[in-house]
């Protein structure tokens, strides 16, 4: 039932709006129904309050840490401004449900207090903290040691005080439900709006020798991401010489690092890096792309978590090629280029490319099989039965 005057306050910290697509779609898709403001952090040149479609976006002033040594720093200026903001905007504009991003995890804890005036509230857990943490070089050190167990008490702190829970994929589900069994649990997947719908509504550029081998997202600077393993790709197509190209669209913490080790292998003109191109814009690169790469490797957060890019290059028919984990796995279905190490990735890439009707069958079920089952149209549906759910009469 569609009910203007209930009123959803989103808030995110650690990323801006509305580049952050996840939250932009859940707004969008939730002011058909009910009325939606944003509290987010203020990128440069952005306005602190501002209408986008039929979101009001409310910023605040942001301190961005560049590096894990700062992220302290920033997530308890955020912190402050959060809860001082929160409670005025429900106040004002009369607020029913607050919906919390992670990460990070403080954020539930710091405004709990307001469900003693009514006030619902709702998790939206993108990641599992904990396991991001592990991933990182910090977590190996004796300070990082002490800090993993507050991480913890703060993931089942926010768990324990949401109303109700929404999670990006299966596994993260579960290890929100073995916490909580009791509480509402949805899944809703990160995902991209329907773009194509069928192989001959693509216009990609013709092959010209070539292979183009895209990678697109954060570039980050931690084990997770598995920068090197671009290289191994690398030199196995380099020892079966074959012409090839990485298309980087994206920027983060771990470009210099891979800028530095692109120098060292010598390998300036088989990269071409495009840093950060926003959507819509960046699908025009992404569809030319043969093949979407995911480095990640053999971590836990790598097999909870499910990569967007997989979602990116989907939508555009560009086959998926990563390691077997399990959440990748699960949304391509198989319907990609799976295999146990890099090496085996670039040798399964070289022999499909090589094989023209095979390579189009690929894409040709990768772009059905989004469009049957991942995009956000099918997604969005999920959102809406949750918040009917959540906003149902006692």
């Amino acid at each position: 039932m569609m009910d203007k005057k209930t009123s959803i306050l989103f808030v995110i910290e650690n990323d801006y709006f509305p580049r952050d697509t996840r939250v932009y779609n859940e707004c969008i898709t939730l002011s058909a129904a009910y009325s939606c403001y944003v509290l987010a952090p203020r990128g440069k040149g952005e306005k602190f309050i501002e209408s986008i479609q039929s979101v009001r976006c409310i910023r605040y002033p942001h301190f961005e840490a560049r590096s894990l040594r700062f992220i302290g720093l920033e997530y308890a200026i955020a912190g402050i401004w959060i809860a001082m903001l929160v409670p005025f905007i429900a106040v004002i504009k009369q607020i029913d449900v607050v919906h919390v991003a992670n990460p990070p995890d403080f954020l539930i804890p710091i405004i709990s207090w307001l469900k003693l005036f009514g006030t619902k509230l709702t998790f939206d857990v993108h990641d599992l903290s904990v396991e991001t943490f592990k991933g990182k070089s910090a977590s190996k050190t004796v300070l990082g040691k002490g800090v993993e167990p507050f991480l913890k008490a703060l993931e089942l702190l926010s768990i324990r005080s949401a109303d109700m829970i929404i999670t990006t994929n299966r596994s993260i589900s579960d290890h929100v439900r073995r916490q909580t069994p009791h509480k509402r649990i949805y899944v809703v997947r990160n995902s991209n709006s329907l773009l194509f719908n069928s192989i001959k509504d693509i216009n990609k550029s013709a092959r010209t020798g070539m292979l183009n081998i895209g990678y697109f997202g954060v570039l980050a600077d931690d084990e997770a991401a598995g920068l090197d393993n671009f290289f191994i790709i690398a030199n196995v197509l380099a020892n079966i010489q074959i012409q090839f190209k990485f298309s980087i669209v994206g920027n983060g913490p771990g470009l210099s690092y891979l800028q530095h080790r692109i120098r060292e292998y010598g390998m300036g003109e088989k990269f071409d890096l495009y840093g950060f191109v926003r959507v819509p814009e960046a699908f025009e690169i992404i569809k030319n792309f043969d093949f979407g790469l995911v480095t990640w490797g053999y971590l836990q957060k790598n097999h909870l978590h499910t990569a967007m890019k997989i979602m990116d290059y989907m939508c555009c028919a560009v086959p998926v090629c990563s390691l077997p984990l399990k959440e990748q796995v699960y949304s391509t279905q198989g319907i990609a280029i799976h295999a146990n190490t890099f090496e085996g990735i670039a040798q399964k890439i070289a022999e499909l490319y090589n094989e023209v009707n095979q390579y189009e069958d690929l894409r040709t079920r990768t772009l059905n099989h989004f469009n049957r089952a991942l995009c956000w149209e099918h997604q969005q549906v999920q959102l809406l039965r949750a918040y009917a759910s959540l906003l149902e009469p006692s």
